[in-house]
């Protein structure tokens, strides 16, 4: 007599966790903090201002040089178009960020939020900077203007 009430409160119960866990999961991306998950309701102030692609050899970065117009959340997708492993890491102002290690053939995208300054940009993979595979990032203040990314 008091099966089928004992049952309907168990699937709400069930619906209910089921639609929390749902909620909670969360995306991580390759090479990307967690903690930027955490901070993704803020809304636009997260979405991506552009993807900058830098391709990795030996032992070379191209480009050695970006100069964004403006702070803001940058991907890069960083191509290993050489033949051992690499790696991307963006280093300054506080942040240091890097890829997974990247197989030849492969790539891995880094999210990083940048303030304006100057950050260092690199293959930290055994010693691939000291060879050569390093450049800078310059993020001008912001009044938008043409050229950079």
């Amino acid at each position: 007599m008091y099966a089928p009430r004992i049952y309907a409160q168990i699937a709400g119960v069930v619906l209910i966790l089921g639609g929390m866990v749902g909620c909670g999961a969360g995306g991580g991306s390759a090479g990307g903090g967690g903690a930027e998950d955490a901070q993704a309701p803020s809304g636009a102030k997260e979405s991506v201002v552009k993807t900058i692609e830098v391709k990795e050899t030996e032992f070379t970065l191209k480009p050695a040089e970006i100069t964004l117009e403006k702070p803001g959340t940058y991907v890069f997708k960083a191509v290993n178009s050489g033949g051992t492993v690499h790696a991307l890491e963006v280093e300054g102002q506080g942040i240091e960020e890097e890829t997974e290690e990247i197989q030849p053939g492969q790539s891995a995208e880094l999210k990083v939020k940048l303030e304006a300054g100057t950050y260092e940009l690199y293959c930290p993979v055994d010693e691939h900077k000291e060879e050569g595979m390093e450049g800078k990032v310059i993020v001008k203040e912001g009044s938008g203007g043409s050229g950079g990314y």
